[in-house]
Parts: C-alpha cells; sequence; structure tokens
C-alpha cells in the first residue's frame, strides 16, 4: 500500500512539473490535458485520476509551486542587515532565479502572463482574482518592509544608515516601482532571459535608487 501511494505521489508530481512547463510554454488556454499527460509520459487518464479538469490542474501548480519556488528569494528581505543591502541582495536574488531556474521562470510566466480572456474556463478566467490578490501581497510586504516595519530592519553593521531609507515620504511608492519592475523583469525573462539587467549590484541600481532616496 506504502509503495502505491509512493507511486501516486511521484505520478501527481510528474503531472505538475509537466503542467507548469506546458501552461509556461503554450499558454493555459492552448494547453490540453493530453499535452501535459504526453510530456510527462502518462496517459491521460492518469491526469483525470489526480484533477477534474484544467482548472483543477491549473490551481494545483499555482498552490504547489508558490511557496517552495519563491520563498526562497523573499527570504532575503527577512534576513538580517541594512535595509538597503538585503533590498539590493533580494533584487539580485531575483534577476538571477529569473535567470537559472527554470522553475521560477516558468511560474512567474503563468502567473504574470496568463489571460484571461471570456473564451477561457470559468475557473481559469477566475484566476484574476488570485492573482490580483497574489500581486497586493508581495506589494504589501514591500511597503511594510520599506517602512522599516519588518523584524530586523535596523539590525546589523551600517543598521542606522540603511534604516533612514525605510522611513522615505512614500514607502507606498517606492513599494508600487519595485513591484513593478519585478513584473516587468519577469515579463521580459518569459520573452528571452538574457534581455534581462545583469544580476549583479549594477543591474538592481536603478529601482534601488528609487526605492530607498
Amino acid at each position: 500500500m506504502r509503495r502505491t501511494a509512493e507511486e501516486a505521489a511521484q505520478t501527481k508530481a510528474a503531472l505538475l512539473e509537466a503542467a507548469l512547463f506546458q501552461f509556461a510554454e503554450h499558454g493555459v488556454a492552448a494547453t490540453k490535458l493530453a499535452d501535459v499527460a504526453q510530456r510527462a509520459g502518462l496517459t491521460r487518464g492518469a491526469v483525470y485520476h489526480h484533477f477534474t479538469d484544467k482548472t483543477a490542474l491549473y490551481a494545483a501548480v499555482i498552490a504547489n509551486s508558490w511557496d517552495s519556488v519563491t520563498a526562497p528569494v523573499w527570504a532575503v528581505l527577512d534576513s538580517d542587515g541594512p535595509v538597503e543591502d538585503r533590498l539590493r541582495e533580494f533584487l539580485v536574488a531575483w534577476l538571477r532565479r529569473l535567470r537559472e531556474d527554470r522553475h521560477f521562470r516558468a511560474l512567474l510566466t503563468i502567473t504574470l502572463n496568463a489571460s484571461y480572456g471570456p473564451d477561457q474556463p470559468e475557473g481559469i478566467s477566475d484566476g484574476r482574482a488570485s492573482k490580483s490578490y497574489g500581486l497586493a501581497d508581495w506589494l504589501q510586504r514591500l511597503e511594510t518592509f520599506l517602512a522599516g516595519k519588518r523584524d530586523g530592519a535596523g539590525t546589523g553593521a551600517g543598521a542606522g544608515a540603511g534604516q533612514r531609507g525605510t522611513h522615505a515620504d512614500d514607502p507606498s511608492g517606492a513599494a508600487a516601482g519595485i513591484l513593478a519592475w519585478l513584473c516587468g523583469t519577469a515579463l521580459l525573462a518569459a520573452t528571452d532571459p538574457d534581455l534581462l539587467p545583469p544580476s549583479d549590484a549594477s543591474g538592481v541600481a536603478l529601482p534601488l535608487r528609487g526605492a530607498l532616496p
């Protein structure tokens, strides 16, 4: 029985992985469950055994991948050290993941680049609300960070200088600017990762300067 459960878990994981890349490369609307099954080397019946339809599969891909794929990057903001250093490291890590981590790039592609036309299945169209909620959460995290309210915001060497940047007149506007940069680079990476800015301090100098005057 344990082997059967393990095999079922492996099958489900293979389907989620195949769906992630199929959605990213061909779009959610154009992807058929048969395409996912073929990519995973499984039958269409295996897909239906785990997921009732494409809507359920899409939701599972997002739910399964989101924390595990994006959490390590966002964790940089919660580390110790001056705010400016942590924000710089976060932005550099973001670019590096977009360049080097195909799972990260694919997840952001289907999250940010999905279309929600009236011809799509109801559940997929309703994904607009989930997308909006997720981006609002990112915005809130950035705003809170820039306002200097995160634990440890002023710890570490040079904390005084870093903390001065967290009390900008408009942390909301600064957070919105960073969010726009994150989304823009993600969409750029979906087209061609080679078009991204360098994954170093020089590549993030502009958004960093705008966020921490």
